[in-house]
């Protein structure tokens, strides 16, 4: 025990510890999986040695949040089994906006963007944006994203966003896919208010899924077919390929988790490839001073009748920083203390 121990801290500490390395501005993809950064990487590497540790607190009167009993809730069991470490809106605009602040943002010079899916479940007066907009103090908020969150405004719209920025100014944005998990703890559902019917969130993701999958005779999926709605039909042929490992398989909670991954997958790839687009050329660093990246899976859950509702969560996978000097790493600064954040299941095969 005081071996695993002693391996599990320093598992811990080199997983999360602030990167310190310069690296090129350039957001460039990992050698072992094109989206997922060092802090997730180095999670999945401690994840075996972590789950041997849960085991093993009781007995070596250990604590923490990580492996903390979870509730009899349908919808936190279920969030905390697929969604590992996802936190309260207000808890992530908390932690990220004192960071940012420590790094010199403020109301005046921050250009605040999101790319979230155009649902308005995640634009509420207690969704993501609005905490953050309330915690940074900015007066409004670009929309870089439509369905499922990828950033569809493309290199016109990104270049019209990135023009904005106060003058030697900073620039915030926050991406992510997102997903419901119902308050019977189904992943994929949700209640919303003024609807008797349960609904699924996200559509545009779900929708694509249930194409690919080939369930033709499903009017969710018919609708998305053979029609101009050219963001769900590049959905459809983006993820393609990334659902084979699911072929074959009924619907549950964790096929819709791996979907909502590859999900966050396409909106980081989409996203990458436009911010890269500016932050390679040197006049951008004339204009900017730091661009900073929130990436994750928004949460929701529900707020139909008869349900307790709540805040929605988040799931924070990447928190970087690009300036002329490089790219740096906050996510262990702002997130280290959480080890069962970064998904573990990202690589967990369906078969």
């Amino acid at each position: 025990f005081s071996f695993l121990l002693c391996a599990n801290l320093a598992l811990e500490a080199a997983a999360f510890a602030p990167s310190t390395t310069k690296q090129s501005h350039v957001l460039r993809a990992a050698a072992d999986d094109q989206v997922v950064d060092e802090a997730t990487r180095n999670a999945r590497i401690m994840a075996p040695i972590s789950s041997i540790m849960a085991a093993v607190s009781p007995s070596l009167g250990l604590v923490s949040p990580a492996n903390a009993a979870p509730s009899a809730s349908a919808f936190e069991a279920n969030l905390r089994k697929n969604f590992p470490g996802a936190l309260t809106n207000s808890a992530i605009s908390l932690r990220v906006a004192a960071a940012l602040r420590d790094r010199g943002y403020t109301p005046g010079n921050t250009l605040f963007g999101s790319s979230l899916c155009s649902d308005e479940i995640n634009d509420t007066a207690e969704s993501l944006v609005g905490d953050f907009q309330n915690k940074l103090g900015t007066d409004g908020v670009f929309n870089l994203g439509g369905l499922g969150g990828l950033p569809f405004v493309g290199i016109s719209g990104m270049g019209a966003f990135i023009h904005h920025v106060p003058a030697e100014g900073k620039i915030f944005i926050v991406f992510g896919p997102h997903v419901g998990i119902s308050d019977k703890g189904v992943v994929g559902q949700i209640e919303r208010v003024g609807q008797n019917s349960i609904s699924t969130s996200c559509g545009a993701g779900i929708g694509a899924y249930k194409a690919i999958m080939g369930k033709k005779g499903e009017s969710e999926a018919e609708a998305y077919l053979g029609t101009k709605d050219f963001q769900e039909e590049y959905i459809i042929a983006k993820l393609g390929d990334r659902l084979d490992a699911l072929k074959g398989q009924e619907q549950s909670n964790e096929s819709i988790t791996f979907l909502t991954n590859k999900m966050y997958d396409l909106v980081w790839e989409m996203m990458r490839s436009e911010i890269n687009a500016y932050t390679t050329k040197d006049d951008f660093w004339k204009e900017c001073t730091e661009v900073t990246l929130l990436g994750g899976i928004v949460v929701n859950r529900g707020h139909g009748a008869g349900v307790p509702g709540g805040e929605d969560f988040y799931q924070p996978l990447m928190l970087k920083s690009l300036t002329k000097d490089g790219e740096s790493d906050m996510y262990g600064e702002v997130f280290g203390d959480f080890p069962a954040l970064a998904a573990p299941h990202r690589a967990a095969k369906y078969v």
